[in-house]
C-alpha cells in the first residue's frame, strides 16, 4: 500500500515536470526574464534613492544593505511565489474534478505533486539566478549556513503559499470567479511582506500589527535569514511558520469537504 502510494506521487511529479519542461527555453524565460527585469529596475531605483541622498543611510540601513536585501527578496520571491494552481477553480466550475473523486488519487495529492514537480525545476532556476547575481557582483560573500537555512525557510513558505492557493481555489464551490480575491490578497501580501520596502522602514504601529500576520514570514524573514541578520529569531520564526501552514491547511481541508457536498458531476 505504501509503495503503491509512493509510486503515484513519483509518477505524478514526473509527469508534471515533463509537462512544465515541454518548452524548456520558453519556460525558463517566462520565469526568469520578468524577474530579472524587476530586480534590475528595483535595484537601480534604490541606488538612485541613495544617490539622491548622497549615500546617507535610511533609518540606519546603508545602501549596500538595502541592495543586498533587494537581491535576496528577489530570490525568495522566485522560490516562494512562482507556482500557481489557478486551474483548480476552473476544474471545479467545469466539473473536471470528477475523475479525482472516482480514482484513488485525491485532488490535493495531484496538485501537491504538481507543486513539488514545479519546485524541483524552480530550484534549478534559483541556482541560475544566484549565479547571475553573484557574477554581476550584486551579492556579497555567501554564508553556507545562512544560505541553507534561507532556502529551507523559503521552501516552507512556498508550502504556505500552496495551501493558500488551494484554499482560494476551493472557494470556487461557492464563487463564480476567484481570481479577484486571489490577486487582491497577493498585492497586499507582496507589499506587506517587505518584498519592495523592508519592513524596518514601516511605521512601528503597522510593523507591530504585521507581526501577528503571516506576511513578514513571506519575504522579510527569509530575506534576512539569507543576509544572516542577527535580528531574526530563527526558532520562533520557524514555529510561527509551522503554525500558519497547519492552520491554512486545516481550513483548506475543511473548505474542500464542505464544498464537495455542493458539487455535481456537471460542475457548480
Amino acid at each position: 500500500m505504501v509503495i503503491a502510494e509512493i509510486q503515484k506521487w513519483r509518477i505524478t511529479i514526473s509527469v508534471s515536470m515533463s509537462r512544465f519542461m515541454a518548452y524548456k527555453i520558453d519556460f525558463f524565460l517566462t520565469l526568469l526574464a520578468p524577474s530579472l527585469v524587476f530586480i534590475l529596475i528595483n535595484y537601480n531605483v534604490w541606488r538612485s534613492v541613495y544617490s539622491f541622498r548622497n549615500g546617507a543611510n535610511i533609518d540606519g540601513i546603508s545602501m549596500d544593505q538595502m541592495l543586498h536585501y533587494q537581491c535576496w527578496a528577489f530570490i525568495v520571491t522566485l522560490i516562494v511565489r512562482s507556482h500557481r494552481s489557478w486551474n483548480l477553480a476552473e476544474d471545479i466550475r467545469l466539473g473536471r474534478i470528477t475523475s479525482f473523486l472516482l480514482y484513488p488519487f485525491e485532488v490535493w495529492k495531484f496538485h501537491a505533486s504538481e507543486f513539488l514537480g514545479f519546485q524541483i525545476i524552480q530550484m534549478a532556476t534559483v541556482c541560475i539566478a544566484l549565479t547571475i547575481l553573484r557574477l554581476l557582483g550584486l551579492l556579497p560573500e555567501l554564508s553556507l549556513q545562512a544560505l541553507l537555512l534561507g532556502i529551507l525557510f523559503s521552501l516552507l513558505v512556498s508550502g504556505l503559499w500552496f495551501a493558500l492557493e488551494f484554499l482560494f481555489g476551493v472557494t470556487a464551490f461557492w464563487l463564480e470567479e476567484t481570481w479577484v480575491a486571489r490577486v487582491v490578497f497577493q498585492l497586499f501580501a507582496v507589499f506587506l511582506s517587505g518584498a519592495f520596502i523592508p519592513l524596518e522602514l514601516f511605521p512601528p504601529p503597522l510593523r507591530d500589527a504585521l507581526s501577528y500576520t503571516p506576511f513578514p514570514l513571506m519575504t522579510s524573514v527569509p530575506a534576512n535569514i539569507f543576509l544572516n541578520s542577527p535580528n531574526v529569531a530563527l526558532a520562533s520564526s520557524f514555529a510561527s511558520l509551522a503554525i500558519w501552514i497547519i492552520l491554512v491547511a486545516l481550513l483548506a481541508a475543511f473548505t474542500w469537504k464542505r464544498g464537495v457536498k455542493h458539487y455535481t458531476a456537471a460542475g457548480i
